[in-house]
Parts: C-alpha cells; sequence; structure tokens
C-alpha cells in the first residue's frame, strides 16, 4: 500500500501509482489499449478531417499560415514545459507519491515561468515574419502552456496504469470540444484565424480539467527529493531530444514563413496536416501503449526483444497500405478535403508522402531507446539529425513549400536506418532483425506504388476517362490498392515472421509464458 507524506494510506492513491497489476496479462491489457486507441483513433481521425474541410472553406491559407507561425514561437518554448517528467512517470518500472509530486511541481513551475518567456518572443517573431498579427496570436497561444503542464502528471498515470477508455474519451472529448469552439467563432462569428487560436485553448484547458477528474492521485507537499532527481535527469534528456524534434518539425514551417509568406506556408501546413494522419491513426496510438509495455519488460531482455518486433511488423502491416492509399491519391484526397482552390496542397502532399513509411518506421528507434531508460542517446541522435534536417530545409527553400517537402522526404529515407542500428546497440535485437521485419513492407510501399506511377493512375483509368467524380476515383484506385496489398501482405509476413505468432503474444498468456 502506498503511503503519503503523513503515512496515511490511500487505496485510490495506491492504485495510480502501484504497477503490479501491469505485471499480469501484460499483452492482453496492451491489446485491449491498441484495439481503444486505434478504434477512437480513427474516429478522431474522421472527426479532424470534417474540421479541416468545414475550415478550409470557411478561412483562407493566410489564417492558417498566420497560426502556424504563432505556433512556432509556442511550441518551441512549449516542448520544455514538460521537460520529459511525463516519460519517467510511464517509463519507471516503480514509482512513489512523492516522486510524482515533485514532478509535477517542476511541471507546473517550469509551465508558469515559460508562458513569459513565450510573451518575450512575440517581438522577434513579429519582425521575423514581417506580421503584426503574429505579435497578440502568440500572446494568447501562450496560455495553453500552463494549462497542459497542470494536467502532465494526471495524464501520464493514465497512461501508466493502461486506463485506455479514460484517456481517449478525454483525447476525443477535448478535441470536440475545441473543434464545436473554432467551428462556431469561423463560421458564425468570422473570427477568422482567432477561431483556430480558440480551437487549440479550449482543447488544453478541457484535457487538463477531465484528467485531473479521472485520475484519483493528488499532488502533496513533497517530503523526499530524491528519487526525484535522477528522474529529472532522465526527463531533461529526454526533452532535449523532444526540443529537436521541435527542430525537426517546426523548422520548415519557419523557413516557408520567412521566405514565402503565410499563404505559401497555409499550403504547406494544410498538406502536413494529411500528411501526418497515418501516423496519428495507427502508429500513434501503438506507440502509446507499446511503450508502457516494453518498459515493463525492460528487465526481460528476450521478451522486450521479441515483443519488439512483433509489435513492429503488426504496426508495418497496418499502416503501409495507409501510406499508399495517401501516396497514389494525395492530389484527389486534397481536392475533396479541401476544395479545388488548395491544388498547390496536393502537390505537397504528394512529395511528403513518398516518406511516410520511413516516417512511422523511424519512431521504432525511439521506442526501442525510450523503453530502456537510454534518453540520453535519443537526445545525441536527435542533435545530429535535426542539424542535418535543418541545413537541408536551408538549401530547398528556394524552391518553396514542394522544395523543403522533398528535403523531407529524402532526409527520412537517410535517417530511419541509421536510427534503428543506434538503437539496437547493447540489446538483444540486431540491425539485421529489424531488416528481416520491415524490409519485406518497405518493398511492398515501393512496389505498389511504382506500379501506379508506371502504368498510370488506376492502370489509366481515370477520372476523366470514367466521368467519375473525384471521390470516386479515390475510391477506384483504392480499391484495386487493397487488392493488390492483400497480395503483398501475405509476402511479407511469410518472410518476416507469423501473423499469428505476433497476435498471439498480446491475446494468448499461456503463449508469452512459454516464451
Amino acid at each position: 500500500m502506498t503511503k503519503g507524506p503523513s503515512d496515511r494510506s490511500d487505496t485510490s492513491i495506491d492504485s495510480a501509482l502501484s504497477n503490479e497489476h501491469l505485471t499480469r496479462d501484460l499483452g492482453r491489457r496492451t491489446a485491449s489499449g491498441g484495439i481503444i486507441a486505434l478504434c477512437t483513433q480513427a474516429l478522431i481521425l474522421l472527426t479532424q478531417v470534417g474540421y479541416m474541410a468545414l475550415m478550409a472553406r470557411l478561412l483562407q491559407p493566410d489564417d492558417f499560415g498566420l497560426v502556424a507561425m504563432a505556433a512556432s514561437a509556442t511550441a518551441f518554448v512549449g516542448v520544455f514545459a514538460d521537460l520529459g517528467l511525463s516519460m519517467v512517470t510511464i517509463q519507471r518500472k516503480e514509482v512513489d507519491h512523492d516522486t510524482i509530486s515533485a514532478l509535477f511541481f517542476v511541471n507546473l513551475g517550469v509551465g508558469f515561468a515559460l508562458m513569459p518567456l513565450t510573451w518575450l518572443m512575440a517581438p522577434v517573431a513579429t519582425w521575423l515574419f514581417n506580421d503584426s498579427r503574429v505579435f497578440h496570436l502568440i500572446l494568447v497561444l501562450a496560455v495553453a502552456i500552463p494549462i497542459t503542464a497542470t494536467g502532465a502528471q494526471h495524464k501520464a498515470l493514465l497512461v501508466r496504469n493502461m486506463r485506455w477508455m479514460s484517456l481517449q474519451s478525454v483525447n476525443f472529448g477535448s478535441l470536440l470540444c475545441g473543434f464545436a469552439v473554432g467551428i462556431a467563432m469561423a463560421w458564425g462569428w468570422d473570427f477568422k484565424y482567432w477561431s483556430l487560436a480558440a480551437a487549440t485553448l479550449t482543447t488544453a484547458l478541457v484535457g487538463t480539467v477531465a484528467q485531473w477528474t479521472l485520475s484519483p492521485w493528488r499532488p502533496t507537499k513533497v517530503a523526499n527529493w530524491k528519487n526525484a532527481r535522477s528522474a529529472i535527469n532522465f526527463g531533461i534528456h529526454y526533452s532535449g531530444s523532444q526540443f529537436t524534434n521541435y527542430i525537426n518539425r517546426q523548422s520548415d514551417n519557419v523557413l516557408i514563413g520567412w521566405k514565402s509568406g503565410p499563404g505559401e506556408l497555409g499550403f504547406y501546413t494544410r498538406a502536413y496536416s494529411l500528411f501526418m494522419l497515418p501516423i496519428t491513426l495507427v502508429s500513434g496510438p501503438i506507440g502509446s501503449v507499446i511503450i508502457p509495455m516494453l518498459s515493463r519488460l525492460q528487465t526481460q531482455p528476450d521478451k522486450w526483444a521479441r515483443t519488439y518486433l512483433s509489435a513492429m511488423r503488426l504496426t508495418l502491416m497496418m499502416n503501409t497500405i495507409l501510406c499508399i492509399l495517401i501516396t497514389i491519391n494525395a492530389e484527389q484526397i486534397v481536392a475533396l478535403v479541401y476544395g479545388e482552390n488548395w491544388s498547390k496542397s496536393g502537390t505537397i502532399l504528394m512529395v511528403l508522402s513518398l516518406s511516410l513509411i520511413t516516417s512511422i518506421s523511424g519512431q521504432f528507434g525511439g521506442w526501442a531507446l525510450i523503453s530502456v531508460g537510454r534518453a540520453r542517446e535519443l537526445f545525441i541522435f536527435s542533435i545530429f539529425s535535426s542539424a542535418i534536417r535543418f541545413a537541408a530545409f536551408l538549401f530547398a527553400v528556394q524552391w518553396g513549400a514542394s522544395g523543403v517537402a522533398l528535403a523531407w522526404s529524402i532526409t527520412s529515407w537517410v535517417f530511419t536506418p541509421v536510427l534503428w542500428i543506434y538503437a539496437t546497440r547493447d540489446t538483444k535485437l540486431r540491425f539485421a532483425d529489424l531488416m528481416k521485419a520491415a524490409g519485406p513492407f518497405f518493398f511492398a510501399y515501393v512496389a505498389v506504388v511504382a506500379l501506379f506511377h508506371f502504368s498510370g493512375i488506376s492502370f489509366g483509368l481515370s477520372s476523366d476517362t470514367l466521368s467519375l467524380p473525384v471521390g470516386g476515383n479515390i475510391v477506384l484506385n483504392s480499391t484495386i490498392t487493397i487488392a493488390i496489398y492483400a497480395i503483398f501482405v501475405v509476402a511479407p509476413y511469410r518472410f518476416a515472421g507469423s501473423m499469428l505468432g505476433d497476435m498471439r503474444l498480446f491475446l494468448d498468456k499461456d503463449e508469452r509464458q512459454r516464451t
């Protein structure tokens, strides 16, 4: 039983901090979490697509570009608000009440300290982008930093305890509230870009309130900071890797906005939002449940390695088909979701989508390093990769958003295998194991995309030939693709492993006990 600082037992706090239950039916818990996350994420995806489609018709590219400019500054500072302390709570095999309370107060203090620091960056961003509207947007968006920090540890405890239904309810519910406010302000009151900012703040506030409501844990005065110090050290290194990831994710926006203005940036950000959908739909939810599972297995290296490879194969099986569909339908998807006026985003999405499968696969290296507590090594790798990618963006921005998109795709294909080699050092995994697991799916992706490219869209049956609307052409392409992939997906598992064996790892506890 967990004792509070006053030696008072609290069953609810104990259940929030104890990890004893995680050792029983770990695979089943992970599988159920994955199913819940995937179903919820599919619902979120449909909601997001509907929201983006509506807002793209209510607002102009300039509005999206302005918010992206402001978000570049707030995201820069916001990366440090959590200091990686949420991942500490998730990754640690054991935690106590004092440690979590200490992490909470550090999160809170940093969050409130970073808000005025973000305000100080507003004049710099205004000068950089040469648009006075960015100044006030940054002032407003910065308020989300302490709001999110306030609920960081409560959210981490929900993940640690594998309370997947509660967690996904918070994600979906807060998003719905944010979207509702954004649409109301854009449609009913014509607040333009302010409606996007209001949606962001609403989502953050509702999410934090819900996390506090659903988690029984409450912070108290810290009696002993000893364990918190090592936890903070891990968190700082993880936060460093998140910062360099920010450089990866935001430097393209900054350079495009600086070079070409909010209009061009608006086209790019809308394409990038669609580019991220497969990652958000499948690999994001799977990663959120696999990292806690791998963290629980870090003292059992053989099981850890087997679970890792199985998760990798299952993730790629689901993601590869989505990567193919977006790559071959990029321009039609943009026309369907955003309308004909956004055709430039279609070209950008087509270029970005060439790196979808490598962007998704690159996350596996991060899973490995985080789950065994090697945050420092992840930080070191991210420094070098971010510096190289920024240099590539700086060179490519002279060709506009499409040039930056191409730089993203090329660097993604280079970084992924390098990260795999780096992450598998001193583990039961070898680089060859990852190549065997992922290689066949990469081949399936390249083969199907090349088949469409060299045969003509839908083997020459375009929407013009058949007088199909844009949506009809997407359905036709997708039907043919799924049929082809159904053949290819058998071959990858024939060479990479057993689909049945991978599923048993999560669904059959006796199978796991025999290994």
